[in-house]
């Protein structure tokens, strides 16, 4: 085998079996959150980072044309937020922030604005609009949201 193909094979298994650590550690997680709104926001917030992630893809290989449906998806899920936060709905294994509910109409605002931000970024997508600035109005919402309302990883 040629060595530079060694090499990139050896890359390739090493992003794999990261790739893989990574996914077992996030099912162990989501193991440990109890069922009902916890747990299903933890889903609907990974499905959102799923979406997300196809929209970077997306736009770092130039395919402006599958940017649109993964923004509707993040839209759609988006109206959903809120309400898989009731009050008193906390668990040490939750990323959840107690500021979620002390300032519950910035985190109800932000919710909204990544709904409208996402329906923006699928319309820009669909009508060669700034798919550009669309995007990066949507993922500096995110940031600002998980800055205030998300607990940190080790290592964020």
């Amino acid at each position: 085998m040629h060595r530079g193909m060694m090499i990139g094979a050896g890359v390739l298994l090493a992003m794999s079996v990261s790739g893989v650590a990574a996914f077992a550690a996030e099912e162990e997680h989501h193991a440990k959150l109890p069922a009902g709104p916890i747990r299903d926001r933890h889903e609907l917030m990974e499905g959102i980072g799923g979406h997300a992630k196809k929209i970077g893809q997306a736009l770092k290989a130039g395919n402006v044309k599958a940017v649109a449906p993964e923004a509707d998806a993040i839209a759609a899920a988006a109206k959903k937020i809120t309400a898989l936060f009731p009050p008193g709905s906390t668990h040490k294994d939750s990323r959840a922030k107690p500021e979620i509910w002390t300032d519950w109409k910035t985190f109800e605002s932000d919710a909204a604005r990544l709904q409208k931000d996402a329906g923006d970024l699928a319309q820009a997508a669909r009508t060669n609009g700034d798919v550009d600035a669309a995007s990066k109005q949507m993922f500096g919402g995110c940031k600002s949201c998980h800055d205030s309302f998300r607990i940190p990883k080790e290592g964020e």
